[in-house]
């Protein structure tokens, strides 16, 4: 009666005992190479960067609008839409929807990133500043001792990976610099230091007080380079086989290629002959017989052969057949480590219309809809609370009502239907039995969607158009601006 798992065996990896948290597990050094080893998948290997890039474009894509559902919250939603969400970006013109798609890209990928909103901090610009996982670090202790502990107050103070904390582990600020792939910075000058209320790590932790962001991908990592290379070697060994015709195997051959002439005169049908006229033979010149009726029957060229020589003609085995279906079986596995199923991890649909629209809820439920709301919960909430409270108090848009911080919602994209006639007729249907309300299906504005249809479907009557968009309880259809008399 035991737990095979911890048993001592050489079978399999033995497990050990943790002394170290996840920030010492993986140090400053090992979070660089992290970093560089995931970028590189994304620069350079297909699957990794499609897989990615649906992160990206189904859970933000071109969205990420902004809604304050509160008076008053109409012109503070369109200042974050239409005027900063263009140019929000303190060191680069980058639109907001595209800034989400790298910090979802980014958090995946590398862990974490730290995000300050300049609200009196530099230039009072309202803008956004980003540093990258592998630009929050620790500084010497002579710095920390001197500079880090007198900025953010902590006379107990320790630093661990770029995050400052007091003795009870709460966060006091974060170290971060311009540079890149150091351990420690050792110069004043190369260091910034934020406190907490100013700055916000953004990270997706799997473990409890877990202080560093540790990347998803990373999981996956060591798949997807084994496939890149075993695919690279796939690829360069069919390429090397398509150029090869055949080969000539030879009992004599030549040895001295730099040198054809001095080369061929070894061979035995040489004997004897002089260097000019063994070269005028290689060029053309010689005298052997050439059986050109022969070539012109068989259409084509013929190549006479020694007697000591044979021609071989290489079995073409790459690229594999089962090259394919090995890659798409390891590829699903790597998917799913990212809650993608198969369509998606493939970025192919090829199964039925059931199967394949399981995949996609599974994906969209373990994956794309859990990273809209954290993406909304540690990131996006935080940045609009921060940008409209500097808004109003640069008085470019009105005060907002008390608790207003509390209304905000935000739009991204939804799970596309597979077959649109089927999925209306299912909300038609959730509707009918009160399942869902249209607050569900329209949005926390519903009410004002409401509005804007009532005034349209007013001018379609008064200009006559037949519009039928309601049905009546017994499931007859309710004209505008014709008879809806209809009994039920």
């Amino acid at each position: 009666m035991e737990y095979d798992a911890v048993k001592n065996t050489t079978a399999r990896r033995r497990p050990v005992i943790e002394y170290k948290n996840e920030d010492q597990i993986l140090d400053s050094q090992k979070r660089a190479l992290i970093a560089n080893f995931c970028r590189d998948l994304e620069r350079n290997y297909s699957p990794a960067k499609g897989i990615l890039q649906q992160f990206r474009m189904n859970v933000v894509g071109d969205l990420g609008k902004i809604q304050v559902n509160i008076e008053g919250g109409e012109e503070a939603a369109s200042f974050f839409n239409q005027e900063w969400a263009k140019n929000c970006d303190f060191r680069d013109d980058i639109h907001f929807s595209q800034i989400l798609q790298n910090v979802v890209a980014g958090v995946l990928r590398e862990g974490d990133l730290l995000v300050v909103v300049d609200d009196g901090l530099i230039e009072d610009s309202g803008k956004l500043l980003h540093w990258e996982a592998d630009q929050i670090v620790n500084v010497s202790d002579e710095i920390f001792e001197r500079k880090i502990k007198k900025e953010l107050g902590g006379g107990a103070a320790v630093q661990e990976n770029g995050i400052v904390r007091d003795k009870w582990g709460r966060v006091l600020g974060y170290i971060v610099t311009g540079k890149r792939g150091l351990r420690v910075v050792d110069k004043e000058e190369d260091v910034t230091v934020w406190k907490r209320e100013n700055a916000r790590l953004i990270k997706n932790p799997w473990r409890l007080n877990q202080g560093r962001g540790v990347p998803a991908l990373i999981t996956s990592a060591t798949n997807f380079l084994d496939l890149y290379e075993i695919l690279t070697a796939e690829l360069l060994s069919a390429k090397r086989q398509a150029v090869i015709a055949g080969y000539t195997k030879r009992s004599n051959a030549v040895t001295d290629w730099d040198n054809p002439t001095t080369g061929a005169s070894a061979l035995p049908e040489n004997t004897g002959k002089n260097e000019t006229t063994i070269a005028n033979e290689i060029a053309g010149g010689g005298t052997a017989p050439n059986y050109e009726r022969f070539e012109a029957l068989t259409g084509g060229i013929w190549e006479y052969v020694d007697a000591q020589d044979e021609i071989v003609f290489p079995d073409l085995k790459r690229p594999s057949v089962q090259i394919a279906t090995f890659i798409e079986s390891v590829l699903c596995y790597a998917g799913a480590s990212l809650g993608l199923a198969k369509a998606y991890s493939l970025l192919r649909a090829d199964s039925s219309y059931t199967a394949f629209r399981g995949d996609m809820i599974m994906s969209w439920q373990s994956a794309f809809y859990p990273m809209q709301k954290w993406l909304e919960r540690c990131y996006c909430d935080w940045v609009a609370v921060k940008v409209l409270t500097w808004a109003q108090n640069k008085r470019i848009i009105s005060k907002l009502p008390a608790g207003w911080e509390k209304t905000i919602s935000w739009k991204f994209p939804i799970m596309p239907h597979v077959d649109e006639a089927r999925e209306a007729q299912a909300i038609t249907e959730a509707l009918k039995t009160g399942t869902i309300d249209y607050s569900e299906i329209m949005g926390p504005d519903w009410q004002k969607k409401f509005e804007a249809l009532s005034k349209q479907l007013e001018k379609a009557k008064e200009l006559g158009l037949p519009l039928n968009i309601f049905e009546t309880k017994s499931g007859g259809v309710m004209s505008i601006g014709g008879d809806n008399n209809a009994t039920g």
